[in-house]
């Protein structure tokens, strides 16, 4: 141990160490240690406060383990004397020990707030009768209500009896840090609370932006995350993770302010590791990961998806180096000298993948350029801050840096459109791709509607020439084939005009009507002001009705058999189109074709699929609705098939 406190001390005092009336210096002030004391007044009580430097004394323990009785016999030194190290990295495991001996000379009660700076943590003993009593302690990772003085962790609450000298022993650790110091200071409540004051009006610009930063981002997490349920693309869940991690980065450093305690506070493990590293690596590796599914650059440009692919498995190797390091070795140091030395190779780092991807083209990677290019300059902007100007603040324990949060805001702006822009032409894709399968799926519905629709046609030329008639069969042959170059002829079309479908449905009904010969009568109306060149319509779309209407209600009718179409205009925003017959009804047709051997009926089933895909794909909606015509006694009379097609 007596190496290790000359080593501190020759680390700490150049100046001492290099004086050859050391020891006499230290002799001396060992004797007149009782002597150096800080001297009260009524006035701080109510303003001020007193800088305790000069007066404190200060023993380093390198070991960690003297006991609080034999601390007395330890050799203190002043504290101005210590040159101490900005950087605790190689001694953040020391007890650094501070001993004031306080006098109030007044008559009054004096209540002070006592602070030795900015630590992890601080234990005040007082030494009185040759005995140590535990006065006080304050942590940075304490509560609001655990705190000895609530509104800062770096206050202890003292009262000083009237006319009553104190010896005072302050026990300092902290964890790696750059801007380590030690300033003991004794100030008025009313003092400290007119420096935060002060403070605030100088600093609350910082807690609003860190705040709202921190806000955003965790919003574009949760609003990503939305979108990666709905579409499953693995880019979109690299996002959201990546927005998560900057966040709590940006976290980490906003919950160092004593007036701020959201996440970190309970849980404390994750704040008060003496460095950022976790979050640095989560942030670069999802970024990373992002940019190479978002950018495509394994497809695109392979050599820079390999780059890119290595920088990924390198970061993950650190991280879980860094969680090692600090999990299960428990060095703090090794994981701070970490991340200073990643601290200078990140900006060459990123500038080079930044150069990188500036090799692709397009608009979505301009956007994923210029929101890298601003995230860049913004984390630089906020390192050279951080690393230079280390300006001490009241409401932050980090320097925090306006730039680096605006570069963040301005590249998740940028990156939320190219998100967006790409979420667009995938939907536009997808909708096109969606259309042109039903576009598909409605040609093959045709093909099987003509088959189907010849078959039948077939079958009524078979039926004269088996009579022998053969002059109806050639007649009905010709009028067949007509029908047959028309029906090839609009089968390509999605829509043809209400012209050319009438077209066919009444030849089709001339057809039919010659096998049921004088027995058949067909009533046709169409009103005069419809324009039926102007009309769309599905084609083939009223044969089907027309033949079941027929083939299943009229043709096993006895007596007269009246099939009855009316178009008309009934509403401004539709054509109405009624088939109606007076057949046997779709009860007694069901339970005919029941009867029926290796019955399959396909136009009417077929009909309703092509209705359904047209709407989804066209958002060309048509109402089908039929009814069953039934007297007083509930005896069918017939069919009626009523047909709204849009005209709007």
């Amino acid at each position: 141990m007596k190496h290790l406190k000359i080593h501190i001390e020759q680390a700490l005092s150049k100046k001492i160490l290099f004086n050859l009336f050391l020891p006499m210096i230290c002799i001396f002030f060992r004797t007149t240690t009782v002597f150096a004391q800080i001297k009260l007044h009524t006035k701080i009580d109510k303003s001020g406060f007193i800088d305790c430097s000069s007066q404190a004394m200060l023993f380093v323990d390198s070991s960690a383990k003297i006991s609080l009785n034999s601390l007395s016999q330890e050799q203190f030194l002043p504290l101005i004397s210590f040159e101490i190290p900005k950087s605790l990295i190689k001694a953040y495991r020391y007890d650094y020990w501070l001993k004031l001996t306080v006098e109030n000379p007044t008559d009054d009660t004096l209540n002070l707030l006592l602070t030795t700076g900015l630590h992890e943590s601080t234990t005040l003993f007082r030494f009185e009768k040759n005995q140590f009593k535990k006065i006080t302690e304050t942590q940075e990772r304490f509560s609001k209500q655990q705190r000895p003085f609530r509104s800062d962790d770096q206050y202890m609450p003292i009262s000083f009896l009237p006319n009553t000298v104190y010896v005072f022993y302050a026990k300092i650790n902290d964890y790696p840090r750059e801007d380590f110091a030690i300033r003991p200071i004794l100030s008025s409540k009313s003092w400290v609370n007119l420096h935060k004051l002060n403070a605030f009006y100088d600093e609350y610009v910082y807690l609003i932006a860190y705040g709202f930063l921190v806000s955003v981002l965790f919003f574009v997490a949760l609003f990503v995350l939305m979108f990666y349920l709905l579409d499953r693309q693995i880019y979109y869940l690299y996002y959201a993770f990546y927005t998560i991690s900057i966040g709590l980065f940006n976290l980490w450093e906003y919950e160092h302010s004593p007036y701020t305690h959201l996440i970190f506070n309970h849980l404390p493990f994750l704040k008060f590791t003496g460095n950022s590293n976790i979050y640095v690596f989560l942030t670069h590796i999802f970024y990373f990961l992002f940019i190479f599914e978002f950018l495509e650059l394994k497809k695109q440009t392979p050599l820079v998806a390999k780059l890119f692919r290595w920088t990924i498995i390198g970061l993950a190797i650190m991280l879980v180096v860094d969680i090692f390091i600090l999990s299960i070795l428990k060095r703090l140091d090794w994981s701070t000298s970490l991340y200073w030395t990643f601290q200078d190779i990140f900006p060459i780092l990123n500038f080079v993948l930044l150069f990188t991807i500036f090799k692709a083209k397009g608009r979505i990677a301009r956007n994923i350029q210029v929101g890298s290019t601003f995230l860049m300059i913004g984390g630089l902007a906020g390192f050279l801050t951080h690393y230079f100007n280390n300006t001490p603040m009241v409401l932050f324990r980090i320097d925090p840096s306006i730039m680096f949060v605006a570069g963040t805001l301005l590249e998740v702006f940028f990156f939320s459109i190219a998100i967006g822009i790409k979420s667009y032409n995938i939907q536009k894709e997808q909708k096109s791709l969606h259309k042109s399968m039903m576009e598909s799926e409605l040609q093959t519905l045709r093909s099987q509607i003509n088959p189907h629709f010849v078959f039948n046609s077939l079958n009524s030329i078979k039926s004269y020439i088996l009579t022998h008639r053969s002059t109806e069969a050639s007649e009905y042959l010709t009028d067949f084939s007509t029908l047959m170059r028309a029906i090839l002829q609009y089968s390509k079309e999605q829509l043809i005009s209400l012209s050319n479908e009438l077209e066919i449905a009444l030849l089709y009904v001339s057809l039919e009507k010659r096998r049921f010969e004088e027995n058949f009568v067909f009533n046709y109306d169409l009103d005069p002001t419809i324009d039926t060149n102007e009309i769309m319509i599905p084609p083939m779309l009223l044969q089907p009705y027309i033949e079941n209407a027929i083939k299943h209600g009229l043709m096993n009718k006895h007596g007269i058999r009246i099939l009855s179409l009316k178009i008309s205009n009934e509403n401004p925003k539709y054509i109405s189109i009624e088939i109606e017959d007076n057949g046997i009804g779709r009860e007694q047709a069901s339970l005919l074709r029941k009867n029926t051997p290796k019955y399959q009926s396909m136009g009417m089933s077929i009909n309703d699929e092509r209705i359904n895909l047209l709407g989804q794909s066209n958002d060309f909606f048509i109402e089908i609705q039929i009814e069953d015509k039934k007297t007083a006694m509930n005896v069918s009379e017939g069919t009626k098939v009523i047909i709204r097609i849009p005209v709007e």
